[in-house]
């Protein structure tokens, strides 16, 4: 098994304004995202200056059916909850901009 270090998983559910908390949303509905993708997490990512890997054949758990995919982001030693907020506001000035 390949060392993720220094990567931290990112999983669209994370950022998904439909879903609960309880179903894996992890920010609060004020600065959740509708329909949001993996392309997205990760050029909003890099926009920022994180750098970014897709692994496209994981599915998160809590929704094993759900469509497959995470982002592995090196957050440079910041926390996670940050760098979660930093790109779902850069998403969102992404999505205003198309």
């Amino acid at each position: 098994m390949r060392s993720r270090k220094p990567y931290i998983i990112f999983w669209p559910q994370y950022f998904d304004a439909k879903r609960s908390r309880s179903n894996g949303r992890r920010l609060s509905k004020k600065f959740a995202i509708d329909k949001v993708s993996l392309e997205d997490i990760s050029k909003a990512a890099r926009n920022l200056g994180y750098n970014v890997e897709i692994e496209r054949n994981y599915k998160y758990s809590r929704t094993w059916w759900d469509d497959a995919g995470r982002v592995l982001i090196d957050l440079k030693g910041k926390k996670k909850n940050k760098v979660l907020l930093e790109v779902a506001k850069e998403i969102r000035k992404l999505h205003t901009k198309a």
